[in-house]
């Protein structure tokens, strides 16, 4: 068995972007870093964009994982938490949820039973895959309690304690370097004017990231294998 998810492996890659950003920042900075202070600057915020952009794609890809793996493996959906089922149709369910006139609910329903009513049984496997987009919807700026939300999607709803007891004395660096980063990531997008972090800065965020994304990894690969099947 691999030691990571394949999601993983490639947010790893991934954050090669991220290091290439910073290495050029700190050369700026090394040579000269009051006349560079605008390059470095900017480099700085890219990695930090960069970071967030990655974080959340790599969340993504290992829940899209866990529903390949139920179709390709052909597991039971008889276990299957009750909220796993909304987001398979949670477009379909919002809509009727926000409709009042009786012949436009009926219209609804009969969308929703043709187009997913192969999904909305506990008998037996998935007659076909999930939709990821579809069931990813929702899911952005990737906070940690984003993240903790986005997993109990599956069920999932011991990963907040599991992670306090994986992580032990880092747990709140390691979270509170999650939020900041998604924070920093905002701020840059709405343009704040005096934000800025160093090329030392973004190399304390990426360790704690990375560290965040590999206990995440390993937790969620192994309760997704106790309890349904085997995604690294």
């Amino acid at each position: 068995m691999a030691r990571y998810t394949k999601a993983y492996s490639s947010l790893i890659v991934r954050l090669d972007e991220v290091e290439t950003l910073r290495k050029i920042a700190l050369i700026k900075e090394r040579d000269d870093p009051i006349g560079n202070s605008q390059d470095i600057s900017a480099l700085c915020r890219g990695a930090v964009v960069l970071l967030s952009s990655h974080v959340e794609s790599y969340i993504k890809k290992i829940g899209e994982l866990a529903l390949d793996s139920l179709y390709t493996k052909n597991v039971s959906r008889s276990t299957l938490a009750s909220q796993f089922f909304y987001h398979i149709s949670k477009a379909h369910i919002n809509e009727l949820k926000n409709t009042s006139d009786p012949s436009k609910i009926s219209e609804k329903v009969f969308t929703l039973f043709q187009e997913d009513y192969e999904f909305w049984s506990r008998n037996g496997p998935f007659p076909k895959q999930i939709e990821c987009e579809q069931f990813n919807k929702g899911f952005s700026n990737p906070g940690f309690n984003k993240i903790g939300s986005y997993l109990r999607r599956f069920g999932y709803e011991s990963y907040k304690n599991d992670l306090k007891q994986t992580l032990s004395s880092d747990y709140m660096a390691v979270t509170n370097m999650i939020n900041h980063m998604v924070d920093t990531r905002n701020k840059i997008a709405h343009g704040d004017p005096i934000l800025g972090k160093t090329p030392s800065e973004i190399e304390d965020m990426v360790t704690l990231v990375k560290l965040f994304c590999v206990k995440t990894d390993s937790l969620f690969a192994g309760w997704w294998k106790q309890h349904y099947c085997g995604i690294r």
